[in-house]
């Protein structure tokens, strides 16, 4: 407040340096200086805290438009305003009504005649709300008429007319100015009489009239500013309140996670399985427990589909013979790598997963073969329809009561819109109360369901058994002896290996194993599965799956 009358002040004695006007009035140039000779004031405080006010104002060498300014708002700790209204206002002159202009900036109201000439009386009379406040001993006035007025008051005179009083205080100058006025007493006969003579342009006037408990009641008009401090207020309900929501939050979501989105399984469990078992005439056979697939895995672990998943899968189908995979000659040491993916003719006659079809269609569609670099929009378009049918699959199985990516989708709508119910709710209670933390409460919640909706797919009993299996396999793959495998057998099985340990770990024993395979220092074609470029060696492989790894996920998964 007092910057802001402090501003105010200055930008009229600034006009007033530029125009030679004074801010209290505009019009032409007088001889002598404009002056508000005397100021006489009679304010009568009614029992329901109202004061009715009569001022008379004895103007000299003023003209054009007189403005004249009361302080309506006093800032309070906490953020609190107790603001005063000015009603009923009336201003006369030679007893003719004369226009007035009413309006409030800030924490001041201005009262604006129009049309003074000269040596001219104006009469005002206008009821003043909420300038009676409570304190402990009973309730005060605090009335400051005189504001920031940029003319001199050669004689202000207050009168109160009051019930008893129990004391007065007047101070003169500045807006935070400590300087008594001239005169303030609580007369004998009349009520709190207050002067002050020589009132300099831009200074105010304060009076404050203390009143016992019980002759004048308070009606103090309260508003709040609008603070970051009081919109998120720590009082003892708001934040009883926003706890209380939260762990109640915490509680339900924790509930929810225990009902909706704990497996019903042992992860510790482990199911005796291997990858190979004994067949006919001592010979190796690759037999998988349940006849789990490298994407069925990746996807039974994670409860998602990962590009690890689809590439395994693809590597998985060239190793069981559905396609080839070629490595393209490099044009120079630096060039980027390709590879053809081919279609094979007289592939094997197992039935393949309803996803690996889909797979393969996505790849070729109507052609038999394809680079790596050439892949696409198509085929990208085409993964979703992979990854239905992978989740299908699972579902199908019965290791999920529902596909997992619906359920994380369905989970992850109710935490976004909880938490936009909760920022815009955070928004409109800090706006109009002092309640935002509940807000932030409820929005914590949200943000709550967005991260446990990850885990609420939960897997069914089916899936435990399976999950053992796996968790067999894969200490397999990673501490198996790769060495007792037969050596007529070692490429075959070590590449049926291979799409599991990308998923499960440990592909690069697998690799370096069919590495190993490599007897002379002779250019290498290859696999039957994988077919590398002129020059390229077995040594090459590690670095070529690795290639063939990044550029597939880059070609099936970039947007």
């Amino acid at each position: 407040m007092r910057l802001r009358l402090l501003g105010l002040s200055l930008c009229a004695l600034g006009l007033s340096a530029l125009t030679g006007v004074p801010a209290g009035a505009t019009g032409s140039h007088g001889a002598a200086d404009p002056v508000v000779t005397t100021f006489d004031s009679q304010v009568r405080v009614e029992r329901d805290g109202q004061l009715k006010v009569s001022e008379t104002w004895k103007l000299s060498n003023v003209t054009g438009t007189f403005t004249r300014f009361v302080v309506t708002r006093d800032h309070l700790p906490d953020d609190v305003d107790h603001v005063q209204r000015i009603e009923d206002l009336k201003v006369t002159s030679g007893g003719q009504d004369k226009q007035t202009e009413l309006s409030t900036n800030g924490d001041v109201t201005s009262i604006a005649v129009a049309d003074v000439s000269g040596a001219t009386q104006l009469d005002f009379t206008y009821t003043v709300k909420g300038a009676v406040a409570k304190t402990l001993n009973g309730t005060e006035v605090r009335f400051a008429p005189l504001t920031g007025i940029n003319l001199t008051v050669q004689q202000a005179n207050i009168v109160f007319s009051t019930p008893e009083v129990t004391h007065v205080s007047c101070f003169a100058g500045a807006i935070d100015s400590n300087t008594p006025c001239t005169l303030a007493q609580i007369g004998e006969t009349a009520g709190p009489t207050f002067q002050q003579q020589g009132l300099p342009p831009g200074n105010t006037v304060r009076m404050t009239v203390g009143f016992p408990e019980g002759e004048i009641a308070a009606n103090s008009i309260v508003e709040y500013r609008k603070t970051l401090k009081r919109a998120f207020s720590t009082d003892t309900a708001q934040l009883l309140t926003a706890l209380a929501v939260l762990l109640l939050g915490a509680i339900a979501l924790l509930v929810l996670y225990r009902l909706r989105g704990r497996d019903r399984v042992d992860p510790r469990r482990v199911v005796p399985a291997s990858l190979f078992s004994l067949g006919a005439d001592t010979r190796i056979d690759f037999t998988p427990p349940s006849d789990l697939r490298p994407g069925e895995v990746g996807t039974l672990i994670d409860e998602r589909i990962d590009p690890v998943d689809v590439t395994a899968t693809i590597i998985d189908l060239a190793v069981r013979g559905h396609l080839t995979i070629i490595e393209q000659d490099h044009d120079s040491e630096y060039a980027r790598p390709d590879w053809e993916l081919r279609r094979v003719a007289n592939a094997p006659s197992e039935e393949l997963q309803r996803y690996e079809n889909v797979l393969i269609r996505a790849i070729f569609g109507d052609s038999d073969s394809v680079l790596v670099s050439e892949l696409g929009r198509q085929v990208r378009a085409n993964l979703n329809q992979v990854q239905d049918a992978l989740y299908d699959g699972v579902v199908k199985r019965g290791w999920f009561s529902e596909r997992p990516d619906r359920t994380r989708s369905q989970w992850a709508t109710v935490g976004i819109v909880t938490t936009v119910l909760g920022v815009v709710l955070t928004v409109v209670l800090a706006l109009l109360s002092t309640w935002g933390l509940l807000g932030l409460a409820i929005t914590a919640v949200g943000v709550g369901l967005i991260m446990v909706g990850r885990y609420m797919p939960a897997k069914a009993p089916a899936a435990g058994r399976v999950l053992g299996q796996v968790a067999a396999i894969r200490g397999e793959l990673l501490e198996m002896d790769v060495s007792e495998l037969p050596s007529d057998q070692h490429a075959e099985l070590c590449a049926r290996a291979l799409p599991y340990a990308v998923v499960l770990g440990g592909s690069e024993r697998w690799i370096d194993a069919l590495v190993a395979t490599d007897d002379d220092i002779g250019e290498d074609e290859g696999f039957a599965w994988y077919r590398g470029p002129r020059g390229w060696h077995l040594q090459y492989l590690p670095d070529s799956l690795r290639n063939l790894t990044t550029n597939l996920t880059g070609a099936l998964f970039a947007r």
